[in-house]
């Protein structure tokens, strides 16, 4: 009985963790019927790997911007997103330059999660984007 017991929860457990599968990774993505910010995605998304890594982390992604185009996007606090970030609460801004190929990043913590780690340069981030994405 007891043997027939651990099975069946043995079974159980298995279950309920999904036989092993792993869920499909998250993109970062954003609607905009903006040609600048449609072409340019998929560079974005590879100069910055965090973007893909922590988008379900992200709330309210959007876009916006007064000089340049921006994607802009809410950080909300989350486990997801290493805590030395100290990206919760931040509103990040991914400016993008009116031809394409550059991209600019202000804050320490949106820089870190663009780049996926602590360590960034000092000032504005400012990343050449792969002209073959586009």
């Amino acid at each position: 009985m007891n043997t027939r017991i651990l099975v069946l929860t043995g079974l159980s457990l298995l279950h309920l963790t999904g036989c092993g599968k792993e869920s499909p990774p998250s993109v970062f993505t954003v609607t905009s019927n903006d040609e600048l910010v449609v072409n340019t995605l998929p560079a974005i998304r590879d100069a910055c790997p965090g973007l893909d890594k922590y988008a379900q982390s992200f709330e309210n992604v959007r876009v916006g911007g007064h000089f340049r185009t921006a994607i802009l996007f809410d950080v909300p606090e989350s486990i997801t997103i290493p805590a030395t970030y100290q990206a919760g609460g931040h509103t990040c801004y991914i400016e993008i330059d009116s031809d394409g190929k550059t991209i600019y990043i202000e804050k320490l913590a949106c820089k870190s999660i663009c780049l996926d780690q602590l360590d960034t340069p000092d000032g504005q981030l400012k990343i050449g984007l792969a002209q073959e994405n586009r």
